[in-house]
């Protein structure tokens, strides 16, 4: 059974109200429509956005109009940019990572959260890294310039190596 609706009023400037007359709300066409539009999804962000799985849905719903509008462009000009993809994807991931971490572990003890927290930044990191070293393996990357990642991975070979003579010498 439905519950009883109450009635609000609210006094809003007229920049808000020529901003809410203009939203596209799940087929909202009043403004008592759009407010109840705009409750349900702050309620349902604010339900789900406490785990992993919500708050990356939420993530993707934020960032995919702007995805969308650069994969159109893509598809305008006939390319496309792998570093955009990957990074699509691995933003999205690590910030669900960071936002439903602390509200999921059980456990009191701040330093073991701590670690973990830490550990799992740091896999999500490497992953990142791992992915840009992989579009460096060709001198012609699937970049909107194809030699966009070989301008920039001198100076971090120059690290791996140091790293790696730090680790023989161990």
């Amino acid at each position: 059974m439905p519950s009883k609706q109450v009635t609000i009023s609210a006094r809003i400037s007229h920049e808000d109200a020529e901003f809410l007359s203009q939203m596209k709300i799940n087929g909202a066409e009043t403004p008592s429509d759009k407010l109840r539009g705009l409750i349900a999804e702050a309620r349902r962000r604010h339900n789900t956005s406490l785990d992993y799985a919500g708050s990356l849905q939420m993530l993707h719903e934020l960032i995919f109009p702007i995805i969308q509008q650069v994969r159109q462009k893509e598809v305008d000009h006939q390319v496309h940019s792998e570093v955009i993809s990957r990074l699509s994807e691995w933003v999205p991931d690590t910030l669900a990572f960071l936002i439903s971490f602390f509200p999921q572990t059980k456990s009191q003890d701040d330093l073991q959260n701590l670690l973990q927290l830490e550990q799992g930044l740091v896999k999500r990191l490497f992953l990142l890294l791992e992915a840009f070293l992989q579009l460096a393996i060709s001198s012609h990357c699937p970049c909107y310039e194809p030699d966009t990642i070989q301008k920039r991975i001198r100076p971090v070979l120059d690290l791996c190596g140091i790293i790696a003579n730090r680790q023989q010498a161990q």
